[in-house]
């Protein structure tokens, strides 16, 4: 345990390694919030949405936001202070004084697992409730008028009834792939409708092709029946509960489990909520990663600071390419959810991983 005590060298690294971490966390939030809010600026101008109401919609993405920014920041971090670390022949002085790689990088590798161990809890606590607040606001103020009343993707409440719809054909308005779950207040587990087709005018939910599952108290499925068309009266308009409708970036790990475990019990393909939910952890390690990444690619190069910030911009750029790729291969059930989600990371760590160990038995040259 004595070779893992915080040296003198521990603090030094960590001195260099937080003060770029602070400022791009500011400077990305700056960026990214001034992004969000050009691309509202035509509607919220046309819609004259007050200043307050526009304050209040940034103050609640800015968590959200704010997460985004710690995995890019320990990237960039690693890359500059690495790199200065290595200019300085700070790097191959402690190497020939028979300090190894590995312990070298171990206090930027804990930092990177407590900002993964922030980043989790807060995208778990506390950004769901402000992403949620937020579109309430562009639902309600923004997009009252003129735009799709429904959105695709989206989970929404009306009374105990839970609808989310997986996809809507613009042009016409029809549904595809409908779940409707309705809580009995006295029972534990919900009716469940599923429907191939549907469409939605006022009040009136009309069904097509659809099976309705029923649960007894012990969550066992006992009747189910087929219908060719349903008519559902509710009492309420679409505009009425827009509050109610949630995305998967507005729930938590929990919430969106909760969701997926009442569907997989009446046999509906919940492939694209199972990526999500497996996502929500595997980007979470995106810090470590960029730090295994980060952190030889820094040491092989002495090309300054600029280079550094070159060489962050392809990396975030091909992770989040690869992220994005992987989650649409999910979705269409190429590939499984689990394998979909943490490939990006497989990949990019055994390619970090490869790297430090390279460069940890490569016989540094006077």
């Amino acid at each position: 345990m004595s070779r893992f005590r915080i040296t003198l060298v521990d603090r030094y690294l960590i001195s260099e390694f937080l003060k770029p971490f602070i400022f791009f966390i500011f400077a990305l939030t700056i960026i990214m919030i001034s992004s969000f809010l050009f691309e509202l600026t035509d509607l919220i101008i046309i819609k004259k949405v007050p200043i307050d109401v526009v304050l209040k919609l940034l103050l609640y993405k800015l968590p959200d936001v704010m997460v985004q920014s710690f995995s890019i920041s320990v990237l960039f971090s690693t890359l500059l202070s690495m790199s200065q670390f290595v200019k300085n022949n700070e790097f191959t002085a402690l190497r020939m004084g028979g300090i190894s790689l590995h312990r070298l990088i171990f206090p930027v590798l804990i930092i990177g697992l407590l900002v993964s161990g922030l980043t989790f809890f807060i995208n778990e606590k506390v950004v769901p409730w402000t992403n949620h607040e937020a579109e309430n606001i562009v639902r309600r103020t923004i997009l009252q008028k003129g735009l799709p009343n429904l959105q695709e993707g989206v989970f929404f409440k009306i009374d105990d009834r839970y609808f989310y719809i997986d996809d809507i054909e613009e042009s016409t308005g029809n549904l595809n792939n409908i779940i409707l779950y309705e809580l009995d207040k006295e029972d534990k587990f919900p009716l469940i409708i599923t429907a191939n087709k549907g469409i939605f005018r006022d009040k009136i939910w009309n069904l097509k092709q659809g099976v309705m599952h029923e649960f007894d108290e012990e969550g066992n499925l006992v009747g189910q029946s087929d219908f060719n068309e349903l008519k559902l009266n509710i009492n309420e308009k679409i505009k009425d509960f827009y509050g109610e409708q949630r995305t998967t970036s507005e729930m938590s790990r929990e919430q969106l489990k909760k969701d997926i475990r009442i569907f997989q019990d009446s046999g509906i393909s919940v492939n694209s909520l199972l990526v999500d939910y497996h996502l929500k952890l595997s980007k979470v390690f995106a810090s470590v990663i960029f730090i295994l990444i980060g952190i030889p690619l820094s040491i092989k190069s002495s090309k300054g600071k600029a280079f550094g910030l070159i060489i962050s911009i392809v990396i975030i750029f091909s992770y989040y390419i690869s992220i994005s790729f992987c989650r649409s291969l999910g979705r269409n059930q190429i590939l499984t959810p689990l394998i979909a989600a943490w490939l990006p990371n497989l990949v990019f760590g055994i390619v970090g991983t490869y790297l430090i160990l390279k460069e940890e038995y490569f016989k540094l040259k006077g």
